[in-house]
Parts: structure tokens; sequence; C-alpha cells
């Protein structure tokens, strides 16, 4: 061979050799580490560029403002606690995040066996060795000071080190900590068995992981195709059943049981396993977003022999979810300016009203939807109304659901208002008013030419049930004072502009409703319609969902109860997620305030840094993909100059 085409494949070999060895040697994605039954992930490729990038957006701004440093600091300390309660058998803090890995860094639970759950973070160390080997001291010193056995456990190369120690129910628990040389990689778990599972996926890759979970696969590729090639900051997957099983076999056993059914076991006994998982791609400060994600739930069809008589693409109450694309999602000229949300959404209501029948005795635990119909119709004392004929069968597919705040602000200062589409209105108004006027605790209101129906000491009860997130259950308050439980608001019903209204709060349905044909409307807001260009660029089109948000007023009820110190009492949905996030876990009415709100300044102050946000979903034949997006104040006034 001539020695210049000898050299050329000399160099062509060395290349493929160094390009081998680079592939061989690369590190690992998480998701490819991780068994198949991981039922809740989150991978941030940047944990530096995570946090950069987070200081730039409004919450980020807001925190960093120096009225705000109190509470900023309070909350960054309840967050770490958070952080810390649940991977404390790891040894790893949040500063341990930002410190050590040098690029993905993936947080997961594994749900081995029924009552059998682990943990797992796995981190891309690649030039961090020093910062690696402080922090395996660390670990080491910390788990000295705890009692904990120390032991080393080699696994073909690699060397895991074993930390056993008691927790508080005197077992023993387990923190299993190694570095993957090979790779640059570092892997803490509190199962040994995982430990194992994650070595032998390093040295011979298989499929049995969660990249090749169907759930996760179609997830990932649904979200990455609406992004394109704008980088995420986290990526997060959930198998929701799964999840919480894990959460509670994570949980120390509860001293007092709640009552209650179990809703997680009753949605699992409706069909709701058909979804299958849910997941998505957040973003933060990308181009006109302050941030952006992109969601799906994943539902596929249930699997079903060509000879079943059943050939419905879910089971029992799931059905009801079917949500469908088109229409106009624009708010009619009767919605009013000043709301906080406006949610448009498609429901196939007439089906959805008999697929409800399952889940409505179920929480009642008796069969009760067919005697209550026969009763409004047939009971001679009752309305005499046929619901079926005469209300659901004259809806149509559009809802629309406002809220909006009461001033001055107090726990039960929220409002809502659901608005259905009827086909036909007479027939409607008819039934409603039979059924009020056969009601002792209505009341006839005139507003204009409208009939409002007024709920007084409402005396309706909500079935109790609770659901398990690892924090608490989440079940129907008790009055504190009686025990009893607590009564549902005065609300109130009426048929106006072609739709059934029905409202938290009279006042609402007032306001509404008064001088409808002279007021400044929701479709002629300035923000509301650069939310709406916003999610056009995003895709938005053919939709089952369509929201929009004043961040501003959706939090103003929650940061005032926060500034008085009772936002556990808060019966606001934004209110009840935050109690869910700090609750302790204790058996407790009302918790005690975790968040000190007592030096957080006026809320103007505050609303300068908070913008409109708008979401829209839209329904496939397998799930839901939604994309939503938060437009900072900054953002409106560039759009408003170039306008």
């Amino acid at each position: 061979m001539h020695p210049f085409f000898l050299s050329c494949f000399s160099c062509f070999l060395t290349a493929l050799l160094c390009l081998a060895a680079t592939n061989a040697w690369a590190v690992v994605p998480a998701e490819r580490l991780l068994p198949a039954n991981t039922t809740g992930f989150l991978s941030i490729p940047d944990v530096e560029r995570l946090t950069t990038d987070f200081e730039k957006t409004q919450i980020g701004q807001l925190l960093a403002d120096p009225v705000m440093k109190p509470f900023a600091e309070d909350l960054k300390r309840q967050l770490k606690e958070k952080w810390e309660k649940q991977y404390e058998p790891l040894g790893i803090t949040w500063e341990d995040l930002q410190t050590v890995p040098a690029g993905e860094v993936a947080m997961a639970r594994i749900l081995k066996a029924k009552g059998q759950a682990a943990v797992a973070v796995i981190a891309d160390v690649t030039g961090k060795g020093e910062e690696t080997s402080q922090f395996l001291q660390k670990v080491e010193r910390q788990m000295t000071e705890k009692d904990a056995v120390k032991e080393s456990i080699r696994q073909g190369d690699v060397e895991m080190t074993i930390y056993t120690r008691p927790n508080k129910q005197d077992q023993p628990q387990k923190t299993v900590i190694f570095v993957y040389e090979q790779h640059d990689q570092l892997v803490a778990t509190d199962d040994l068995e995982l430990a194992r599972d994650i070595i032998g996926r390093f040295q011979t890759p298989g499929d049995n992981d969660l990249a090749s979970v169907e759930a996760y696969q179609q997830i990932t590729q649904r979200v990455a195709a609406a992004q394109g090639d704008v980088v995420a900051h986290a990526k997060w997957f959930v198998e929701p059943f799964g999840y919480i099983d894990a959460v509670r076999a994570a949980s120390s056993p509860r001293q007092k049981k709640k009552k209650g059914r179990d809703l997680l076991n009753m949605l699992r006994e409706q069909g709701f396993t058909a979804v299958q998982g849910v997941g998505g791609l957040v973003t933060l400060s990308e181009g006109a977003h302050d941030i952006l994600h992109r969601t799906m739930v994943y539902a596929p069809a249930v699997q079903r022999a060509d000879d079943d008589p059943n050939q419905d693409k879910y089971d029992l109450a799931m059905r009801m979810l079917n949500f469908p694309n088109g229409g106009s999602h624009e708010p009619p000229a009767w919605i009013p300016r000043n709301l906080a949300t406006f949610v448009s959404l498609n429901v196939d209501i007439i089906n959805g009203f008999e697929y409800s029948k399952s889940l409505v005795n179920a929480l009642a635990d008796d069969e009760i939807f067919e005697d209550v119909l026969e009763s409004l119709e047939k009971d001679p004392n009752g309305p005499r109304v046929n619901i079926r004929k005469e209300v659901v069968a004259n809806m149509g597919q559009h809802v629309m659901v406002l809220s909006n705040y009461h001033t001055p602000i107090t726990t039960d200062s929220e409002r809502l208002l659901f608005c259905i589409e009827l086909t036909d209105v007479p027939p409607v108004r008819n039934a409603l008013n039979k059924v009020m006027e056969n009601d002792p605790n209505a009341r006839k209101r005139m507003v204009g030419d409208h009939v409002v129906w007024e709920i007084v000491d409402e005396e309706v009860e909500v079935p109790e049930f609770e659901l398990e997130f690892g924090f608490d259950e989440i079940a129907v308050p008790e009055d504190e004072a009686t025990g009893e439980q607590k009564k549902l608001p005065n609300a109130a019903a009426t048929v106006a502009h072609g739709h059934l209204l029905i409202s938290s709060h009279l006042d609402f349905v007032v306001n509404v409703l008064q001088e409808a044909e002279n007021r400044n409307t929701l479709a002629a807001s300035v923000d509301y319609q650069i939310v709406q260009r916003a999610l056009q660029d995003l895709g938005a089109e053919s939709d089952s969902l369509r929201t929009f948000s004043r961040t501003d007023e959706e939090f103003r009820s929650t940061y005032e109860l926060l500034r008085q110190g009772k936002m556990p009492e808060s019966e606001s949905m934004m209110g009840r997620l935050l109690n869910l996030v700090f609750d302790d876990g204790d058996d407790e009415t009302v918790r005690e305030q975790k968040l000190d709100g007592s030096k957080l300044p006026e809320f103007q102050v505050v609303r300068r840094y908070l913008g409109p946000a708008g979401h829209f979903v839209r329904s496939l034949e397998d799930g839901w993909l939604a994309t939503g997006c938060f437009l900072s104040r900054e953002q409106l006034q560039v759009v408003l100059k170039a306008d």
C-alpha cells in the first residue's frame, strides 16, 4: 500500500478509536440508568444555568428585591427543609446540588413493590473531582455524627460506600453512595438493590429502564417536537398512581388515621389508571416568555378485544374526560374585564353526566345517583323536574370558568363563576325555577331582568375522602369550634346570556349581570390580547382549553393572607396548594403558618413583578398536550411600544 494511503488509513482508524472511546466513557443519561418502575423523575441539565436564568424571571427578581429579603430567606429556608427532609437519608443538601454537579443532575423516586420505595440522585461530576471528594467527606462526617455504621462493597470495578443507621422506628436505614469513575457520575440512593441495579446499567445497558417506558417515550417525544431547538431548563415525568404509592411507602406511619374513603383507590377503581404518565419541559427566561412549559398527559385508549361488547375508549368515570377540540375560546362581550382568571373549556357534558354515575355512587358509598334523579322527578313534594331531559340534554359543549376576589381580602374572598352553554334556554330556565321554588333555602333575587336564585345556609355536604401526597391528607375541612363539617358559602344560580350561571357567591353573579351591555370587556383588554397572541405564536389554534390569568390578581388573596398570618385558613385554590406543600403532616385542623409574612411590603410593591399568563390544551387520541407561558411586565411594555 502506498505510504500516503497507509498514513490516511491509520489516521482514520485512530479517529474511529477515539470516537469509540469518547462514546464508551461519555456521561450516561439518567433516564438510561434508572429502572422502568421509576414513578417520579426530575432532570436538570445545568443547575448553574437554571439558577442564573431563574434570577432573570419576574419571580426571581421579586425575591431579589431588598424589601422581600426577610420573606425570601424564610421561603428558601422552608423549601430547603422540605428538600432535606425528603433526601436526608442520602446526605445531600440543596447547596450540594449547586456545587457538585457539572452537568445533568437527576432525582428519582422508585416504587420497588407494594409498600416499598426508594429514592436516588444521579449527578454528572465531570471535572469536579475536588468538589466531589469534599462532598463525600461531608457525608461521612454527617453519618458518623448519626452513629451510622460504614462499610464498603465492591461490584466489579465500583466501590460502594454504605452507611447503616437506625431511623425513628428503630429500623435500619441505608445510604449508598458511589462514583462510577469511567463515566464521572455520582450516585446516591437509600437502597442497596437499586444501587447494584444502576451499576449494572452502567456496565451493560439494557432496555428495562425509564427511557424504555412507553408513557415516558411518548411524552418525551411529543414535548420535544413542540419545543423545537429551545433548550429546556428542566425535564420531568410522573406516573401518578405509582408516585403517590411510592410517597406513601416512604412516609412514616400515621399516629392517627383520618376518617374517610381513600380517593386514590377510588380513582383506580373508576378507570383513571388509563393516565399512564404526566411530564414535560420547563424553560425559563426564553425570548418573549418569562416561563414556558410544555406538558403532556399520556392516556391511551384501553386495549379491548374485537368481540368485546364494551368498545368505549376508557372505563367507568374516566370516560368523563372527553374534551373536544375546536370552537372559539374568546370571551363573549358580557364577560367583564375585571377578572383574575378566565378559563374556556370544551367538554362533552351530556355523556359526561352519565359517565359520572359510578363516581358519584362511589363517593357517596351508596347507589344514590338514579335515586336522586328519580326523587327530583317523581317525589310529590319535590320540584318534579327531569334533570336528564330538561337540563342536561339542553347543554352545549362549552364551559367558561371565571374567578375574582372580593376586597378586603379574607379567607373566603375568592369568587368562582361557572358558565355552561345552553342549546335550548327555556327548558333549563323553567327547570331551575322549579327546583329553587321547591328549595326552602333558596331566595329569589332580581338583577335587572334576570331572576337570580341565592342559596342561603346551604346544607349540602361534600362526601369526605382523603388523599395522601406525603405531606398530609386532603380532606373536607371541619369547623374548628364545633368539629362539624363546614357548609358551602351562599351560592347563586341563574340563566342569562344563553348560559346556566352557577356561582360560589351571589355578589359575583350580580357583578357579571349588571350593565353587561356598557362595560369594558375582557376580550378588549390589552393584556388579554397580548397573551392570546403569545399563545398563537406557540401553536394555539383548534384547542380544547384556553386560559388567561392576571397573576397579580390571582395571587393577591394568598399574598394578603400571608401578611395577615391567615394563609393556612385560605379557601382559595392557590392557598390550598401552598397549604399542602408546607403542611408538616400532623392532624391539626388548621396548621400553624410556616412562612413569616409579617414583614412583607404592601401588595402594590409586589404587583409590578407579576405579569399575565395563559395556557392552551389540545386533545390527542392518546391524551392531552398543554402549553403555557408567563409574560413579564417588561414584556408587556415591549409589545405595547411595538404596537
